[in-house]
């Protein structure tokens, strides 16, 4: 097809041809000649923060949690939000005045191009190990400033545990599996993430920085990560490290249930949880199944 040539000059500084610097070093592409990146359009920035204010947990919010959620104003939360209703990507119950998400959203998960995810390639592995200790089973790994849950399959316990669900992000500092990504991230990120105030979800939780870094020193000597009663009283959770074929990190898996169950007869300060020896087991497998694999995380 025939291009039409650009006009010599564009009001906004872009060159019309892909990868060209325009007046302000930027390119096309969004790609500035600098390796920086054009300014952010806060509207769109805003609307992905109400969006992601729905969880499977919450998944119909009031206009005033949403609000929160994002850290907006609810003027202009309710403006946004009117505009990705019109667009039928939210809908408003009549009744309450709640807002959800429509099922139009579910195309854009559909439009994600075809590949093995890492979920798919551990499935097998994770379903085998939440069976044989008669736990749950987690694949997250670090997305920004969370810990974010790829997959979670039950085993035949007493307790299933439900409080990370799929696509949920949880804070670093409570969980065996956030803290033990949060151990392996790059020093400068980890850091940047410890100045951060350090949220609570129960008593037990570690909220003082230089008790969270000598926590994390710790994991990576070990090799492992335990967390117990830090994010619901009565649960514990280890979790190991899932690397690739060059020992980088790759995610964390973990399995999650009553206390008893997944220290089994060792008690905590004396020793490994009787889980540990099957989930690095199993992490083993999966790193040496990923060894030179091109999948999607």
């Amino acid at each position: 097809m025939r291009q039409t040539p650009s006009a010599p000059h564009q009001k906004d500084g872009l060159s019309a041809n892909t990868g060209k610097s325009g007046n302000d070093g930027s390119r096309s592409d969004g790609v500035r000649s600098d390796g920086g990146t054009l300014p952010r359009v806060r509207a769109v920035s805003r609307a992905i923060a109400i969006m992601r204010a729905f969880t499977p947990e919450q998944p119909r919010l009031s206009l005033s949690a949403i609000a929160g959620s994002a850290k907006l104003d609810a003027g202009t939360t309710r403006r946004i939000l009117v505009t990705l209703r019109d667009e039928g990507i939210v809908e408003q119950d009549a009744k309450s005045g709640h807002y959800a998400l429509t099922v139009q959203t579910m195309r854009f998960a559909s439009a994600v191009p075809d590949g093995q995810s890492l979920r798919d390639v551990a499935e097998d592995l994770l379903r085998t190990l939440a069976d044989e200790i008669g736990a749950t089973a987690f694949l997250s790994v670090a997305r920004g400033d969370q810990a974010i849950c790829l997959a979670r399959f039950h085993g035949a316990a007493p307790v299933e545990v439900r409080w990370w669900a799929l696509g949920v992000g949880r804070p670093f500092n409570c969980g065996a599996a956030p803290r033990l990504l949060l151990a392996h991230l790059p020093e400068q990120d980890r850091e940047r993430i410890l100045a951060q105030p350090l949220t609570a979800q129960t008593d037990r939780s570690i909220t003082d920085p230089d008790e969270l870094r000598a926590e994390l020193d710790k994991i990576r000597r070990d090799g492992w990560a335990f967390a117990r009663d830090d994010v619901a009283l009565g649960l514990s959770a280890v979790a190991a490290p899932v690397c690739d074929d060059r020992g980088a990190l790759v995610a964390a898996m973990s399995l999650g249930g009553l206390t008893q169950h997944i220290l089994g007869d060792t008690p905590e300060a004396e020793g490994a949880p009787r889980a540990l020896g099957p989930l690095l087991a199993c992490c083993a497998r999966l790193s040496e199944r990923i060894s030179g694999l091109d999948f999607i995380s």
